[in-house]
């Protein structure tokens, strides 16, 4: 089972300091609800775990995160992952693409496409929960990772 989201959101803090946070996983997993990073393995590859609620059913991954592209000059990221579920019962994998850009107001507007495939016994609550679920998620990193530039930004 297959789903993309499309999503959009904008921070006042500078292109830098949302770049700095973007490339570096330990400062911009611990944004994303149920996922750790347990150790680096290479160059832009990190083990971790994944866990998310999915209506009545729980599920965690041992995960694979790459950041598969770091384009500096167009200020892009791609990361990937994937994932097996601890108890067998399915795998999901994730690509992200996220593209930034100045605003002529200031600050960062951030556009990420996720392409989600879950297979398994999470697959058969369907695209639509799976959607929302994601949705729910993507909102509590935007405010997490919002939160993270404003306490940095503040630091400084």
């Amino acid at each position: 089972m297959k789903t993309q989201l499309d999503k959009s959101f904008e921070v006042p803090q500078s292109t830098e300091l949302v770049w700095e946070h973007l490339i570096d996983p330990e400062k911009i997993m611990d944004c994303v609800p149920g996922v750790s990073i347990d150790e680096k393995v290479g160059d832009n590859h990190y083990k971790g775990k994944v866990g998310m609620k999915f209506g009545p059913m729980g599920v965690k991954y041992n995960a694979d995160i790459y950041y598969n592209e770091i384009d500096v000059d167009n200020r892009k990221i791609i990361i990937s992952g994937d994932g097996v579920d601890a108890k067998g019962n399915g795998n999901a994998e994730m690509k992200m693409t996220i593209d930034l850009s100045d605003r002529d107001e200031g600050g960062v507007k951030l556009d990420a496409i996720m392409d989600v495939t879950v297979n398994g016994k999470i697959a058969q609550f369907g695209s639509r929960l799976i959607s929302t679920v994601s949705n729910q998620l993507f909102k509590q990193f935007v405010t997490n990772f919002s939160k993270k530039l404003a306490a940095a930004e503040a630091a400084v």
